[in-house]
């Protein structure tokens, strides 16, 4: 018994093979009208993995610059979304740096913490000049984000404390101001200020507060005085922590301490938000799945009319191959090998045009990621090609050659043989 199942087995992928080697040589008969045939399905699965790819890069960096904070840390910002317009909630919203001061000296949780101001605003250098970030910020930001400089050094409390106007420079700062490496001391303009240059940051690509190496950091003190009161009242605050475990003491802790800082009574909202880093790594996961998600129905328009294209050219290879299915017929074929033969060959049709979207969809994403590293920024994420990303494009390009090659293939297995031999 099991030898004659073997034997089934054996004839059984015997077929397969057979039936397999028949498709290929139909396709290389008609090599560049399989070609078009299979454009639609080239494109949409390009389109897939092209867009899919860079955007999953985007993410992975995304996700990596937060982990690279470890779990310890939380954000503080104005609640943003008590008020409909954004201008007026940004008017009577306050984050200060005394709120930042209450919860360093009254939450015990608390290793580290940076109040930050954030404007963006020209630099100037001679004759270059530059828009781009600037953050006031503390001594401490540096090591909260894992900052370290290459020249020279990074802020100091001294810097805060006499409100000197100092700068640290990121990276590529240099290259779209013009200045050597070896730029400590120079001075250069951010707005109306007139700022001496005291560190350069090592090249350390996107942080969690943009792009870290074209942005420029200064003392929060100075910040304050050269961008004035309205910019003091809306900071927003980083806060790391002793130990991840105590990020709800901690969370409500500082509660605690800001609604007391802000007067709010009992029942009232909270004019402030906490945002933890899982929180953030969260939103942002769901973001990409939604992304992907409308990205890949978007591309399916594009398999559906690949599908068709299919569909139209296997119905024509049924009416012009009628003879030959007539004398595979007479010689023994029976009507469910003919539906194999041509279902296959849809099949193996859309699944050669996946794999050549799959290539193609690649190389564009490459190709794209190079250009924005040359005219966006040199740091800008590596493109990421997932391995469902793949498995799901040359499924769905399988999956669309069967469903539109059944007709051609049912209608190619009820053919007449007498009248399929006589066919003309």
């Amino acid at each position: 018994m099991s030898g004659q199942r073997a034997e089934r087995l054996y004839g059984f992928w015997g077929s397969v093979v057979e039936l397999l080697r028949i498709a290929l040589r139909a396709i290389r008969a008609n090599k560049m009208r399989s070609f078009l045939t299979t454009l639609g399905i080239i494109i949409g699965v390009l389109a897939v993995v092209a867009v899919v790819s860079i955007m999953q890069g985007v993410f992975q960096s995304i996700l990596g610059r937060f982990s690279a904070l470890g779990g310890d840390s939380l954000f503080i910002q104005p609640n943003y979304r008590l008020y409909q317009d954004y201008a007026e909630a940004v008017r009577r919203l306050k984050l200060t740096y005394g709120d930042a001061m209450a919860v360093a000296q009254n939450v015990p949780q608390v290793r580290q913490i940076c109040p930050i101001l954030q404007r963006q605003d020209n630099l100037t250098y001679r004759s270059h000049s530059d828009s781009t970030q600037i953050w006031g910020v503390t001594e401490s930001f540096a090591s909260m984000n894992s900052m370290s400089p290459e020249v020279g050094r990074f802020l100091a409390p001294m810097d805060l404390a006499a409100r000197r106007k100092v700068c640290v420079l990121g990276h590529d700062v240099l290259d779209r101001l013009a200045l050597p490496n070896q730029c400590v001391g120079f001075q250069i303009s951010i707005g109306h200020g007139t700022y001496t240059i005291v560190g350069v940051l090592s090249k350390k690509g996107g942080s969690i507060f943009g792009r870290a190496d074209s942005s420029v950091y200064i003392p929060l003190t100075t910040a304050i005085q050269q961008y004035g009161q309205e910019a003091a009242d809306s900071l927003f605050i980083q806060v790391q922590l002793h130990n991840a475990k105590q990020m709800d003491a901690a969370t409500e802790r500082i509660t605690s301490v800001l609604r007391r800082q802000h007067s709010l009574r009992f029942g009232q909202t909270n004019d402030f938000e906490i945002v933890t880093q899982d929180q953030i790594m969260d939103q942002i996961k769901q973001f990409s799945s939604i992304s992907t998600l409308v990205v890949g129905a978007i591309v399916g328009i594009t398999l559906i009319v690949g599908g068709i294209g299919i569909m139209n050219i296997m119905l024509v290879s049924v009416t012009e191959r009628t003879r030959e299915i007539g004398i595979r017929m007479a010689v023994g074929a029976k009507r469910v090998h003919i539906l194999y033969q041509f279902l296959i060959e849809s099949v193996t049709l859309s699944t050669l045009g996946g794999i050549i979207g799959l290539v193609a969809g690649w190389g564009v994403s490459e190709l794209t990621v190079t250009i924005l590293r040359h005219t966006v920024s040199k740091t800008f994420p590596a493109a990421y090609v997932p391995v469902w990303v793949i498995l799901l494009s040359l499924g769905f390009a399988a999956f669309t050659g069967a469903v539109f090659g059944v007709y051609p293939a049912v209608k190619a297995s009820r053919l007449n043989p007498i009248d399929a031999l006589r066919y003309e």
